[in-house]
Formats: C-alpha cells, structure tokens, sequence
C-alpha cells in the first residue's frame, strides 16, 4: 500500500482500518512528536492540533501499512487564502528516505484540488521541501 495523506479533524478519526483500541491514532501521533527533537513535544502539539481543530483547521496523517508515519498541521488564519504548514514529523524509522517530502507534496496536491493557491511552510524543513520541489507558487 502506498503512502497517503489524509486529512483530519479528530484525533480519533478511523484511520487504522485493524481492529484499534481506543485513542490509538491519538496516542501514536503522540509518540511520533515526542519522537521528533526538532519539534514541541508530543502533548503540546496535540494540544495545538485539537484547538486547531475547533476552528475547523487540519492535520494531514501519512498513512503506510496501516500506520501513521508521518503528520503535518494544516492552518489558515481565517484572513488570507494561504495554507499553513507546520509541525512536520516523520517517524524515526522513516527519515532520511524522503518520506517528508513525498507526504508534503501529497499534502500540497490534496490542498489544491480544495482551490488553495498560496503556502506558507512555518518549519524550515517544510520550507526546504517546497523550495527544492518548487511547490510554493501555483503554475497556471
């Protein structure tokens, strides 16, 4: 099964198609973020995640296998037509084979089927990927 990107609202949407316990999806996007030194950890992004989700904001959750490998936090700020992108981790096992970049382009063509046409990559990481992979400007 290939790598996707979903978009979600709640930390205990039905990802995980396996029989799953309860809070499954939310505690292994916890695990996920305190795995990752270049983010806040796992229950403050959580925490941001879930107000974010009160005003109708997203997180993508890369999908491999049935398992959650990777996430990124979806924002507008409700003045501007731009996407948000912060908050990228990618788990352990999983970095330095291009994932991130495979998941954030997902994200980004998802994103504009919904008509979105300006980025603003928040972590210098998503910044890097968008610049390398001339994302940040929509061809006509």
């Amino acid at each position: 099964m290939p790598l996707e990107a979903i978009a979600i609202n709640d930390l205990d949407a039905p990802l995980i198609k396996k029989p799953a316990r309860e809070h499954e999806l939310s505690e292994r996007l916890h695990a996920l973020y305190d795995a990752d030194d270049s983010q806040p950890d796992g229950a403050e992004v959580l925490s941001i995640i879930e107000q974010g989700f009160k005003r109708g904001q997203y997180l993508y959750v890369g999908m491999f296998n049935d398992k959650p490998i990777a996430a990124v936090c979806c924002f507008d700020d409700g003045q501007t037509d731009a996407k948000r992108l912060q908050y990228l981790t990618v788990h352990p096992e999983n970095r330095n084979r291009a994932i991130d970049a495979k998941f954030i382009k997902l994200v980004y063509d998802a994103e504009i089927k919904k008509g979105v046409r300006e980025f603003v990559p928040v972590d210098p990481d998503i910044h890097h990927i968008m610049t390398e992979y001339e994302l940040l400007r929509v061809k006509d």
